[in-house]
């Protein structure tokens, strides 16, 4: 096995996913989602002119002049795809070993596409491609450069004494949004034949018990929050799931200012690559990455070790189970992106016209891996 430092960050070799497989029980996971994905790890020593972490001096400088990059979370320090692995590549030091000065910033996906537009925040992340499409046909400057999930993170229940046996018996309802329907659960009801202009939606807050007090008929839900929630109280609800209806579905997408990263190559492929590390091991360490977050979590937010816990177990496992055979953990997957655009134009929820190629750009992701072994030390290696 490779040898590890701080609090068990590969730094010799090319490292990503020996953690992550058959051998995944002994790295400590909690969870029980698998992938095929193995990597080999090559021993290599640090030489003269390199870093701790082996970049060479010049990438080094280079991330130093970049300057201070803020990164601002989706939802405060919630122990998600896109903020849980940033927390742990800041705690572990990941982002300090690439010569990057990194500073995280709670915040909401209300206001990070306007604000990593104007450079105020060079870094951040959105809830699915479909969102960063909406935001570059807006003319955000923004660009989406990695994608942690390749499906629904979002569902929809009904309650559980509800008798529907399709989701079209729900025209005329009243449905219960956050903000409003995610884009996978309204492409899926719109598939099913629902009139979605037919539904009267009111807000709600992130209660999930309300789906069983008989104001509302139906709910979208996250698979790794309100569903703890419910199954924790012993409420009965019904789900109905996009993955389950053949919906092209994304989650944990990093953004960058198109600026900043044209001006900054490096610097934006380093924080990729050390975020990476974040995720291989807070999946491979899951109490320490819930006990990271939840030492950032607002009180006022009370969200539990336990919910936190279960967020991180899910969001991580779903992660690893639907990146697709052959292709690297957070990599650009354009044929899922084209499906997922399709549908978002049929339904009107975003223009048509929009350059995919333009509104991601697969070149950072794409340099940091060999396959799907993500590249650690050895590249900046000196012979």
């Amino acid at each position: 096995m490779p040898r590890f430092t701080r609090r068990g960050r590969v730094v010799l070799g090319a490292i990503l996913f020996s953690c992550l497989g058959l051998a995944l029980a002994a790295c400590g996971s909690s969870t029980s989602a698998t992938t095929t994905t193995t990597a080999a790890a090559t021993t290599t020593t640090t030489q003269p002119g390199v870093s701790a972490a082996g970049i060479s001096a010049a990438e080094c400088a280079a991330n130093k002049a970049a300057g201070p990059i803020l990164f601002q979370t989706s939802f405060d320090y919630a122990a998600a795809a896109s903020i849980a692995d940033v927390v742990v590549a800041a705690d572990n030091g990941y982002f300090k070993d690439m010569c990057l000065t990194v500073t995280l910033q709670s915040g909401f996906s209300t206001d990070n596409v306007a604000l990593v537009s104007a450079n105020k925040v060079q870094m951040s992340s959105l809830g699915s491609d479909s969102e960063v499409i909406a935001a570059v046909a807006k003319s955000a400057n923004l660009e989406g450069v990695l994608t942690y999930g390749k499906t629904a993170i979002s569902e929809l229940i009904t309650p559980g004494k509800s008798n529907y046996t399709s989701l079209k018996q729900l025209d005329g309802t009243t449905v219960g949004i956050k903000g409003a329907l995610p884009y996978e659960v309204e492409a899926m009801m719109a598939k099913e034949g629902v009139d979605v202009t037919s539904l009267k939606q009111v807000q709600e807050s992130y209660d999930p018990t309300v789906i069983n007090q008989g104001r509302i008929t139906a709910l979208p839900v996250y698979k790794s929050n309100e569903i703890h929630t419910l199954e924790s109280e012993g409420q009965k609800f019904h789900v109905w799931d996009p993955t389950a209806y053949g919906i092209a579905a994304s989650y944990g997408v990093m953004i960058v200012n198109t600026g900043f990263a044209t001006a900054n190559p490096t610097a934006v492929e380093d924080f990729l690559r050390a975020d990476l590390e974040g995720f291989v091991w807070g999946y491979a360490h899951q109490a320490q990455t819930v006990a990271d977050c939840q030492a950032r979590i607002d009180p006022k937010l009370y969200i539990t070790p336990g919910d936190s816990a279960f967020r991180w177990k899910v969001e991580a496992g779903i992660v690893v189970s639907s990146t697709p055979a052959g292709q690297p953990i957070g990599g650009i997957n354009f044929p899922l992106i084209t499906r997922e655009y399709a549908q978002d134009t049929q339904l009107n929820l975003v223009p048509a016209g929009v350059d995919i190629h333009k509104a991601f750009n697969p070149t950072f992701v794409n340099e940091i891996y060999s396959g799907t072994t993500l590249i650690w030390p050895t590249k900046f290696m000196t012979s």
